[in-house]
């Protein structure tokens, strides 16, 4: 396999779970050329627990800056042509490496391979999650050797269905950098990686792999057990992406839509939980199409003095 893979995990304050994630990445069948570890200004043990690891990680040490600049430093620091991404709470498959690289060696045109994973919490494990997808996900794609690519509209699929994730990510290093590598703007947004793989989308060559290569750790520190938190996010991200992002413009109207049908949730859900600085930053989006009487009573109490509103909201619960 002429395909070296360095591998790029950004941590903090995972002491308890990145152990497992270092000797699941130390278990390939193939091994990784390196492994590169950006410890973020952990306030915990991550140190200590990394010390027996010496010798068989590079270890970089940061101020705290956010998991995208510790993903970017760690890909500056790599030394391989290809790089490949975990978080410190997931772990990659033993044959992870094998797959992945023997198959880019013989695909040098695809640009970034993504993979197929599986979700899992203590010793329960899900069912892949490519099988929870819709069959329109896929629809068109070509399948090579165990992996899709040529994905029709890929762009727009992923802003409809958040189904690529970091982890198990492998791209040519000069593509990361070429397209910017992780935007810090969005550090502490959810769905913070959304914005990336969109980007990707729309520069290079994508493909996946078929095969369930990363198991994703659930838990309660996931920033996606937030499911307002995400939902807003989501809004942010494609909002930046319609005004920003490049050879996009054909789905200007569909983003556009999209942040629109978000934010009108987001300010539900927000409103529902008496959350009004989301929901009154929610709510000032211009909304596609007509908006009912109860749309405009909600806008209207979110914008009232604190005391009135809460009295105000206290109604609308009460009905």
């Amino acid at each position: 396999m002429a395909v070296s893979l360095s591998l790029v995990i950004p941590t903090y304050n995972r002491a308890h779970l990145i152990a497992e994630t270092l000797d699941y990445a130390l278990r390939q069948t193939v091994p990784f050329a390196e492994i590169v570890v950006v410890d973020d200004g952990s306030t915990d043990e991550t140190v200590e627990v990394l010390g027996p690891y010496e010798g068989r990680i590079k270890l970089i040490r940061s101020a705290n800056g956010g998991v995208q600049a510790a993903r970017n430093r760690g890909v500056a620091a790599a030394s391989s042509e290809y790089v490949t991404l975990c978080d410190s709470d997931d772990l990659l498959e033993p044959q992870f490496v094998e797959t992945m690289g023997t198959w880019l060696d013989a695909h040098r045109d695809i640009d970034a391979a993504y993979t197929n994973i599986r979700k899992f919490r203590g010793d329960e494990l899900e069912s892949d999650h490519l099988s929870q997808a819709p069959d329109s996900f896929m629809q068109g794609a070509r399948l090579s050797d165990g992996f899709y690519r040529d994905i029709p509209d890929l762009y727009l699929r992923l802003f409809t269905i958040h189904f690529f994730y970091p982890t198990g990510c492998t791209l040519k290093k000069a593509f990361y950098e070429g397209i910017g590598g992780f935007n810090p703007m969005f550090n502490r947004v959810g769905a913070e990686d959304g914005e990336f793989t969109l980007r990707a989308a729309a520069a290079g060559k994508i493909a996946c792999c078929a095969a369930p290569l990363a198991r994703i750790r659930r838990h309660d520190g996931n920033d996606s057990a937030d499911a307002l938190y995400m939902i807003v996010g989501s809004a942010q991200i494609l909002e930046y992406a319609s005004q920003h992002h490049r050879n996009v413009q054909h789905y200007v109207p569909a983003l556009r839509d999209m942040v629109s049908e978000l934010r009108l949730q987001a300010a539900n859900d927000a409103f529902a939980k008496a959350k009004f600085d989301i929901a009154e930053r929610m709510f000032v989006h211009p909304h596609a199409g007509p908006m009912g009487l109860k749309f405009h009573l909600k806008k209207t109490i979110t914008r009232l003095p604190a005391p009135l509103r809460r009295l105000a909201w206290k109604a609308t619960q009460a009905r």
